[in-house]
């Protein structure tokens, strides 16, 4: 199971800090601390009255929760709920998160014209990881998508861009096939070694090796 990334914002009023918005990080941060910790029962105690008025990322972490059986039974359809409501606030981890369910039928029924929409949507929000995988839907003609190894190596590049090391190897191996642009084995050794100080060696690479249209 994939583990989010949490975010705290701080919101701000006239220069002020909001009482509730305030109170809301000030528990958000302590229920990441006890999260990782391991004290699960204590971090939903904390997020459930923030995730039930709306606070789309105790929603997140709710649905984690549920996900992997942290601090209440594992329960995929109660974390697809929690996480369908993060996401009709578009909040693009959310929907990420509610693609995988939908692409996989867990807790959902299986839809990839669900997965698609959500991914493309949280790509076109900024979510690395999904505009990786919009890049993989064009690499290998996926979920109805059409094989367009230009489009995919454009997506893997905003993803790389940011940093989200699958697509910082995928581009490299791009570059150094000249799929979706022009060979440039400079460049390909660059992606590869960013991708490398991040663990993921050259091998395993995921890449139609076709010639540029």
């Amino acid at each position: 199971m994939r583990f989010c990334v949490f975010f705290v914002c701080v919101m701000v009023c006239l220069g002020v800090a909001c009482p509730s918005f305030a109170d809301d990080t000030a528990t958000l941060q302590k229920a990441w601390e006890t999260y990782n910790i391991g004290h699960y029962k204590e971090t939903m105690t904390l997020l459930q009255p923030l995730a039930s008025n709306g606070n789309a990322t105790a929603q997140i972490l709710v649905g984690r929760c549920y996900e992997n059986g942290l601090g209440v039974p594992q329960n995929m359809e109660t974390a697809a709920k929690w996480y369908a409501l993060a996401a009709e606030q578009n909040n693009p981890q959310a929907m990420v998160l509610l693609g995988y369910c939908y692409e996989h039928g867990l807790g959902v029924p299986k839809d990839t014209a669900k997965t698609v929409s959500l991914m493309e949507g949280a790509a076109n929000k900024g979510s690395a990881e999904a505009q990786f995988n919009v890049a993989m839907y064009y690499n290998l003609g996926k979920y109805g998508k059409a094989k367009d190894f230009n489009a995919s190596f454009a997506w893997a590049k905003r993803s790389a861009d940011q940093g989200y090391a699958e697509a910082e190897r995928y581009v490299g191996a791009c570059y150094e096939n000249g799929i979706g642009t022009p060979v440039d084995l400079a460049l390909a050794k660059e992606w590869f070694a960013k991708a490398a100080k991040k663990g993921l060696g050259k091998e395993g690479t995921i890449v139609q090796k076709h010639a540029l249209p």
